[in-house]
């Protein structure tokens, strides 16, 4: 019987912190737009400049580290507000992006000659590209980015 309320109580204690943390987790998720003339209406209508992030999610390795790192970070989160952010998706799970996105993201690529993967655009209001950041080392130092991403906060 003591083992059975034992079990009960770290069983509750347990969901709890883990829906503790979900919530917590759900606080700090980015604000990609699915829709790239959705995120260019929006960066006009609020003057901020347009993130566009190429990657290849389910394949790039120096992309998956980049997000662990740099974009799921409080202190990226926190600037993210200064900007329209946009995923260009390659991935080779076609089931991750829509028809409509894969049309899309390969006008962006094309339009803005993005060779490889990651790479971080920033454009101007008006769709002017501004900046430019390519790759990612494997020291896993994001103070490259941020010193990029820093440079143009309005």
């Amino acid at each position: 019987m003591k083992n059975n309320v034992l079990c009960c109580f770290f069983l509750i204690c347990s969901i709890t912190i883990l829906t503790a943390q979900e919530s917590i987790e759900a606080k700090h998720q980015l604000d990609w737009k699915k829709n790239y003339s959705n995120a260019e209406r929006i960066a006009k209508k609020e003057n901020k400049n347009l993130l566009i992030y190429f990657t290849g999610s389910d394949w790039c390795g120096p992309c998956k580290m980049l997000v662990e790192d740099f974009f799921n970070s409080k202190k990226f989160f926190g600037l993210s507000e200064n900007f329209v952010l946009y995923e260009a998706n390659f991935p080779r799970n076609k089931d991750l992006v829509t028809k409509e996105q894969q049309v899309i993201n390969k006008k962006l690529k094309s339009r803005f000659r993005v060779t490889s993967y990651p790479t971080i655009l920033i454009l101007k209001s008006n769709g002017k590209e501004i900046g430019r950041r390519k790759g990612y080392n494997l020291m896993r130092d994001v103070s490259y980015h941020f010193n990029f991403i820093e440079s143009y906060l309005k």
